[in-house]
């Protein structure tokens, strides 16, 4: 088959390595996703199975998937070690929004979960708030209603209640339960049971086995795993609701407060589902990425902070870092004097001689508290990095262009003035002139890069280093990224870099998409 005879459309895909790895992850993903859930769906333990109790089985198997891998792209000080090759700029590499979007997939689950197990619930016959809270004896709530089909005399249940009320006598037990358990029970729930659906871990022979589910009330299996459910699903909410992008900019300080709080969910989660061993793998990666992280923390460093102008920030922090710095790469920040709980990502302008240096952008309730510091000459903070950005992988283009807008220069600044290699071309858009002596060390020493501003609003005089540069060409107004993308895509295509206004971001990665470039967004 020749390349003529292959769709547009096709092409263009096939050009795209990191859409196709980032597709065929969404795909593995998600055939692994419906192959659980319909596991799940098609369980049938008894009689009393029906539609409510199959949907809430097909959503709690998909959660033991969606809780396996919704760790995995926050496990920043592991996938260090794997971005830092060639091959990887093609995985997914925002891993903040593939791990939010796998938060509201994990809240959908649990609601359909619990909806299924409360509308099953109503289906039984006994009182739902019995039900729920377990006021009757696990075992004998079980053998009234879901396992009542395999109770060959009502006088068993009856033999079993009086037992416990009697106090659950050992010798009464092998007189007369445990032969009823055998004629009714064993057969299923045993560890050599060839039952398909049966419950091996309730083997119901020993004495103390049977004890532990003849509890009711608050001592009871039914409660714990109502009750944990209960808590987990109203941390999930709380998660979820302060994780969508209006809340979670507007209280940012909630939101990490709320995945604090999800920490506390493991107990109740062992609680919810004894079986904790299919949690060990994804815990050991999380406990490993916690000690890496911690060996990448640097706590009380002295910092000093500079006012540029009314919305920038500049902060000097020396931190000797144990690991190579790549251009583009970006730092985790805590001012314990603003908050002792919340850390906040920046990129990281320029390291040199272990002076780490920063552009912040004063643009909400932490910044402006930041701000307040500015007078502060004995200011401690903490620094944990550095961490891998899609700039970091700039190094290994052949063809790159550089995008930002505003503050959003600063992932490709230490890029920009660190390397002997340059971007192919450079566009900046700004509101004013103001910021444009930013880029005088970058104009004063030797680059061969197409550098294009665009000044949105009005502007007098220029610096003589931007205005005289043979290289630099300044436009008035807002580009129009199709006319621009056309343009640069005539010989070659390559990668695309990113960061500014998430309109922006939008309307310039549709254009350069449509070229066929490889699109790398920046964004924390």
């Amino acid at each position: 088959m020749s390349c003529a005879s292959i769709p547009l459309w096709l092409r263009k895909v096939l050009h795209k390595p990191s859409f196709i790895f980032s597709s065929l992850a969404l795909l593995t993903l998600m055939l692994l996703v419906s192959f659980e859930a319909y596991i799940g769906f098609v369980y049938k333990s008894n009689d009393t199975t029906n539609l409510w109790l199959q949907v809430s089985h097909a959503c709690s198997a998909a959660l033991f998937v969606l809780l396996f891998v919704l760790w995995l792209p926050v496990l920043n000080s592991l996938l260090r070690r794997i971005r830092i090759k060639r091959w990887s700029r093609y995985q997914v590499i925002n891993s903040k929004r593939i791990h939010r979007w796998l938060g509201y997939g994990l809240f959908v689950f649990t609601l359909g979960h619990g909806v299924g197990q409360i509308g099953y619930l109503t289906t039984l016959d006994i009182p739902f708030t019995e039900g729920f809270l377990g006021t009757e004896a696990d075992l004998v709530r079980s053998m009234r209603t879901t396992m009542y089909e395999f109770v060959t005399e009502d006088e068993s249940i009856e033999l079993m209640d009086e037992w416990i009320e009697q106090g659950r006598s050992e010798e009464f037990f092998h007189e007369k339960i445990r032969p009823v358990l055998k004629e009714d029970c064993t057969k299923c729930h045993s560890r050599s049971s060839t039952q398909t659906y049966a419950i091996q871990s309730l083997p119901l022979v020993k004495y103390d086995d049977v004890v532990a589910l003849s509890e009711k009330g608050v001592l009871s299996r039914q409660f714990r795993i109502n009750a944990s459910g209960t808590v987990m699903f109203f941390v999930f909410f709380l998660m979820t609701l302060f994780a969508f992008s209006p809340l979670r900019k507007r209280y940012h300080h909630c939101f990490q407060y709320m995945h604090k709080l999800g920490y506390a969910c493991l107990p109740f989660l062992l609680l919810h589902i004894p079986q904790w061993y299919w949690l060990l793998p994804v815990m050991l990666l999380f406990i490993c990425d916690r000690l890496l992280k911690r060996s990448h923390t640097f706590r009380e460093c002295s910092a000093a902070i500079e006012k540029l102008d009314e919305k920038t920030l500049k902060i000097v922090i020396p931190a000797n870092f144990k690991t190579k710095v790549a251009p583009g790469d970006f730092i985790y920040l805590r001012v314990p004097s603003i908050s002792k709980r919340q850390w906040h990502p920046f990129s990281i302008v320029s390291y040199v001689d272990g002076i780490l240096t920063l552009k912040v952008s004063i643009c909400g309730d932490w910044t402006s508290k930041l701000a307040e510091q500015v007078s502060n000459e004995a200011l401690l903070v903490d620094v944990n990095g550095p961490c891998f950005s899609p700039a970091s992988h700039s190094s290994h283009s052949a063809r790159r262009i550089f995008v930002a807008g505003g503050i959003g220069i600063t992932p490709f600044w230490h890029w920009l003035t660190a390397s002997t290699r340059t971007p192919s071309v450079f566009i900046w858009v700004i509101k004013d002139a103001s910021r444009l002596y930013w880029l005088e060390p970058f104009l004063k020493g030797k680059n061969q890069s197409d550098i294009r501003i665009y000044i949105t609003g009005e502007f007098n005089e220029l610096p003589s280093y931007v205005s005289d540069h043979p290289l630099v060409r300044i436009y008035q107004g807002r580009p129009c990224w199709g006319t621009i993308s056309s343009e640069l895509s005539t010989d070659s295509v390559g990668d695309f870099y990113i960061c500014g206004p998430k309109v922006m971001m939008k309307e310039a990665g549709v254009s350069f998409r449509a070229n066929r470039w490889n699109v790398f967004k920046e964004s924390f």
